[in-house]
């Protein structure tokens, strides 16, 4: 049975795959209508590697027992609470100060749950890994500096305050008074902040790209990690100051990062730089922000998949660019030839 399990894994897998191809050929060809055919196939694609790095990991791992498995769907749900409970926190002091909120999302691929409520979307998706809210940007921009930073600390500060709560509630379960807890939990909590920065100090660049930190080693410390949810409160205190703890690492992206651009977007405004030149600073930033976040993710994968097909990195990178250049320069001749088929001769 579980073995037939990981082959319905690898067989969607591939399914996905074969389908993003056949998009992105039709687009490419010039089949495509109106359809974002390149946003489904790469929807697709990824969801397709995502189970592919699953199914493989499973097939090369011992079988998981049903325990084993139990207690992934029950980090999977502390999961989807301790981030929702975060984007709470924003969407909360959005409405505070009267920022209406498009869109609040949890989770990455495939929707399980939308709904919509007071003209907020609100989005669940299959994989608890990350979430967002999308204020309305001028009435975000019209913040002060210090609304603004509240604004994007409120997530942070709700998961601190549940770490509180989930880890005095575990203390408590053991046998401590609620003061005694209290305290030990205060103790815990200052002493994790220099220690978790001391190791952000200390990574190296070779402990971030690697390709043992790939997509499929990845899902397998995840999988490890399931131990900490066998206690609820536990699991829930740890993975609620884990989320808080990264988002405060001042990268533009994260919640940090934005409290520090919104501190400097004040101070150059003191000093008279235009708000044009300010904001296009910043979009620059983000974008850096993005790629420091998510560019190790891609190179490690990639580098991991060069070595499975036996070719260095560097020639498994010169050949994924010319297999690109060469659909690009397709989807151009195609392109030029229907342009000149439809335009009459004089």
């Amino acid at each position: 049975m579980y073995f037939l399990m990981v082959m319905a894994l690898t067989l969607a897998s591939m399914g996905m795959i074969i389908k993003a191809g056949i998009l992105l050929t039709k687009e490419v060809i010039g089949k495509n209508n109106k359809d974002d055919y390149i946003g489904k196939a790469l929807k697709l694609a990824l969801y397709g590697i995502v189970l592919g790095s699953l199914s493989s990991y499973l097939l090369k791992s011992p079988p998981l027992t049903l325990m084993e498995i139990m207690l992934i769907l029950k980090l999977i749900f502390i999961l989807f609470l301790v981030v929702t409970l975060h984007e709470m926190g924003h969407y909360l002091a959005a409405r505070l100060f009267n920022v209406s909120v498009s869109t609040f999302s949890v989770g990455v691929g495939p929707k399980l749950l939308r709904f919509k409520y007071s003209n907020t979307d609100f989005q669940f998706h299959v994989i608890p890994i990350m979430g967002y809210v999308k204020p309305d940007s001028s009435n975000e921009q019209g913040l002060s500096p210090i609304k603004k930073c509240i604004f994007y600390l409120a997530g942070i500060v709700v998961n601190i305050i549940c770490f509180f709560i989930g880890l005095t509630v575990f203390f408590i379960q053991q046998g401590q008074s609620v003061y005694d807890s209290f305290v030990i939990v205060y103790n815990k909590f200052v002493s994790l902040i220099p220690m978790f920065y001391s190791v952000i100090a200390n990574l190296e660049l070779s402990d971030v790209i690697t390709p043992e930190h790939d997509l499929e080693n990845n899902i397998g410390v995840y999988i490890s990690m399931a131990n900490i949810a066998q206690e609820f409160w536990l699991g829930f205190a740890v993975l609620s100051i884990m989320l808080a703890l990264f988002n405060m690492i001042p990268i533009p992206v994260l919640d940090g990062g934005r409290v520090v651009l919104a501190i400097l977007g004040s101070l150059f405004a003191l000093i008279g730089i235009p708000k044009k030149y300010i904001n296009a600073s910043f979009t620059w930033l983000l974008l850096l922000g993005a790629l420091i976040l998510y560019s190790p993710i891609i190179i490690n994968n990639l580098w991991a998949t060069s070595i499975d097909v036996g070719m260095t990195f560097p020639e498994y990178l010169l050949w994924m660019g010319i297999i690109l250049t060469a659909i690009i320069n397709i989807q151009i001749f195609l392109e030029n030839r229907r342009n000149n088929n439809t335009n009459p001769v004089e």
